[in-house]
């Protein structure tokens, strides 16, 4: 991504600038207020002119204590003594009430033990409150709900086991919420995963009929409905790289889930993470945003355009807010932004940004670290920062208006009915679902992924790069037991399995049926069943979903939202912004489950705790080449036969495993050295060029052709190796290992 300079024209940037200079002269001033009582400041009447009076907001116990960070979700951030606030009105002299001490005091007498209540959203017509609360520190997380005043507190989940947040009204009656009742663990912290739910109300407002709608397999945060009726949501994405959080949409039922913003913003910075989005009058977004590991939770505020692409986000926090590593001087963090309207100004200045600001630089020696968040309001150019509500003892953040959804930006959201083919797939116990994709070589340019040829002419004369689609599932990690499965190896990507293959029509289109509710990615593979393009993000269908395949294919402009493609009655699909008729649709889809190469076991280097498998990497090196490349004078110096020692200590790869994906010891025709396997995929591994035996990346000049012809191994066809052969299953999973990122254990066992 450019440069902030470089993203805004001169007069935002100065507009910036003289921001960070207020922000420099202010801090004194209102850290002296702060410091007094709060009532002391002078009142900002804006909600209260709006005819919005009050708002609620969460007064966490945390400022000795705060370490959070943008990976850390409800089960991590117990801060016993935090509750529910009522400001009414809203300004610096208004009435504070507090919603939830007679919850979280509720039959204790230490501190360290009181409750924690969070996560506050208000009811579409602005007479309840739904949070999240852990009565003490031995509860659970659960879903509560009640009234603006504080009363008459229900209790809506009671599961026991996995933890309940983020609530919040959908529009049909519905509420959606986190939950880490999945019971796995993220891909990287190893933390239990809180992942989207949405659930129907009994009678008495008790939730039932429960469902995942999201099936990532790290973190997702933050969900809101936005005024299409559609869900925004944060969502921690590590399949390889990026490893960060992205805003994500979808529909309520947990269809055409989609990337919207922050995938490849910015190429420089791989963890730049966008949280807490909220909408604005335009039907655009205001969110946080800071690096993965920012401290506090906490860095600047930004406004995204969705009509756009990324790279288009305006900052309206100062140049000195930590959101990109930028190494000056940090003269306040924020987060917690929330749109309000102040009907009384001029048309420019009626759309405000309510926020937390923690004026302390974030790493102060004489603070230790502290953050005191208070609660501000600002317009929405980032001018006219005013204090709303500041408690030295405690962070006040997660401000939500006390007004009916219509009065607010975006105002009342649309219903969008659950898809006619989910609900039959239930009803009919459907356990897959079906994605179509019109063209393949349609593909978005800022990936940084190389693009398949529709020309190229393959060995046996068909034209066309791509011509097979592998589909691939998250190994998800259990919250209990070997968390992590035995060593990762060498790798940024996390644990998958395969789940089958299709092939890619001519026309570049596939229909594929899938399993339904599970994490799924995909790969466009050559003639030869490698990698071209790896999908970069999770995707799933729904059971009896049929999911179109657009973002990385075919139009998808952001405003639209998916919205241009529609399903005909025969199961073709129609572009309708283009005009164009996709006859093959859905109809014909492969079922890659069905596949001669489908498997249902994990691809391993190796397995320690069980070295006699076959159905490993180094079962097909000992079943194929180390009687050229044993222990003794191995051919080439390439050793692929274990050692005694690699059969000890089951925590560490083997040294064969080592030698192959580490340390460059490859050298080319040139004298330049690589890995032998490298995790840009077997079509650019020196290991795979010796089996084929020619380089296969279309480029030349690197491949030392052998005095062995290793092709010799495995069986061909027409003169060529055919890959889908059973007979040539161990070069297969040799392929498959490398293209999934050459990892040495793939499983949980």
């Amino acid at each position: 991504m450019k440069q902030l300079s470089k993203e805004m024209n001169s007069r935002a940037v100065r507009k910036l600038d003289r921001f960070a200079i207020r922000i420099t002269m202010l801090l004194a001033v209102l850290t002296g207020i702060a410091l007094q009582s709060c009532g002391t400041a002078p009142p900002d009447e804006i909600l209260k002119k709006a005819g919005q009076g009050a708002i609620v907001f969460v007064r966490e116990n945390s400022v000795e204590s705060n370490g959070n960070n943008a990976m850390k979700g409800n089960p991590n951030e117990y801060h016993p003594g935090t509750d529910l606030m009522l400001l009414s009105p809203v300004s610096a002299t208004g009435e504070l009430t507090n919603l939830t001490e007679q919850y979280t005091r509720e039959g204790q007498d230490q501190e360290r033990n009181y409750g924690h209540a969070c996560d506050p959203e208000v009811s579409l017509d602005g007479k309840k409150i739904i949070f999240a609360m852990k009565k003490n520190r031995n509860a659970r997380w659960h879903i509560y709900e009640m009234n603006i005043d504080g009363t008459d507190l229900e209790q809506l989940t009671d599961q026991t086991e996995g933890d309940d947040m983020d609530p919040l009204y959908l529009p049909n009656g519905q509420v959606m919420f986190l939950s880490t009742r999945p019971g796995i663990v993220d891909e990287y912290e190893r933390r239990p995963s809180p992942l989207v739910h949405v659930a129907d109300r009994l009678p008495d407002g008790r939730l039932t009929n429960i469902h995942q709608v999201d099936f990532n397999q790290s973190h997702d945060a933050n969900p809101m409905v936005h005024s299409s009726g559609k869900i925004f949501y944060s969502r921690w994405e590590h399949l390889g790289n990026p490893n960060k959080f992205s805003i994500f949409v979808m529909n309520p039922d947990g269809t055409r889930t989609f990337i919207l913003y922050g995938n490849h913003s910015p190429r420089q910075s791989g963890s730049r993470v966008f949280l807490e989005p909220r909408e604005l009058a335009d039907g655009g977004l205001v969110c946080s945003v800071m690096e993965r590991n920012s401290p506090f939770e906490g860095g600047a505020i930004g406004i995204i355009d969705i009509s756009s692409s990324d790279d288009n986000i305006t900052f309206i926090s100062p140049t000195t807010s930590p959101f990109n590593n930028t190494n000056q001087e940090s003269r306040a963090v924020f987060k917690s932004p929330h749109p309000i309207f102040d009907n009384t100004a001029d048309a420019n200045n009626r759309e405000k940004i309510m926020f937390s600001m923690s004026p302390h630089p974030v790493n102060d020696p004489d603070t230790e670290e502290r953050v005191d968040y208070g609660l501000y309001v600002m317009d929405k150019n980032g001018d006219n920062l005013r204090l709303i509500h500041n408690d030295p003892a405690y962070n006040e953040v997660d401000a939500v208006p006390v007004a009916p959804r219509e009065e607010l930006p975006g105002g009342l959201p649309k219903v969008i009915p659950t898809d006619p083919n989910v609900v039959a797939g239930r009803a009919n116990g459907a356990t897959t679902g079906m994605f179509f994709d019109g063209n393949v070589y349609d593909r978005a340019t800022n990936d940084g992924q190389m693009r398949p040829d529709p020309n190229h002419v393959n060995v046996d004369g068909t034209l066309g790069q791509a011509k097979h689609l592998r589909i691939l599932e998250a190994v998800g990690m259990p919250i209990s037991g070997n968390r992590r499965g035995g060593p990762m190896g060498n790798t940024n990507l996390e644990k998958q399995r395969i789940v089958g293959y299709a092939p890619i029509r001519d026309d570049g289109s596939f229909s594929v049926e899938v399993p339904a509710e599970r994490s799924l990615h995909m790969q466009t593979l050559d003639e030869n069943g490698m990698m071209l393009v790896n999908q970069i993000t999770w995707v799933h269908v729904m059971p009896g979903e049929k999911r179109l395949c657009t973002g990385c294919h075919d139009s998808h402009a952001r405003d639209k939202i998916i919205g241009d493609l529609e399903i005909q009655t025969d199961f073709s699909v129609m572009n309708k912004s283009e005009n164009r008729q996709y006859n093959s649709g859905f109809n014909n889809a492969v079922d890659v489950s069905q596949h001669v190469a489908a498997r249902t076991d994990t691809v391993d280097f190796f397995d320690k705790s069980n070295p006699g498998r076959t159905n490993t990497v180094q079962a097909v090196f000992d079943n194929k080449c180390v009687s050229c490349h044993g222990l003794s004078n191995p051919s080439g110096g390439l050793r692929l036969a274990n050692n005694s020692s690699d059969l000890q200590n089951e925590d560490e790869e083997t040294s064969v495993y080592d030698f192959l994906t580490t340390d460059n010891n490859y050298r080319t025709v040139d004298g330049d050295q690589i890995d032998y396997v490298t995790e840009r995929g077997a079509r650019r591994s020196p290991l795979l060029w010796a089996m084929f035996h020619r380089q296969l990346d279309g480029e030349s000049g690197d491949y030392r052709i052998g005095s062995y012809d290793h092709s010799q191994l495995w069986v061909k066809n027409n003169g060529h190796i055919d890959v889908w052969n059973p007979a040539n299953r161990g070069l297969l999973m040799m392929i498959e290992w490398a293209d999934m990122g050459n990892q040495y254990s793939n499983s949980t066992d």
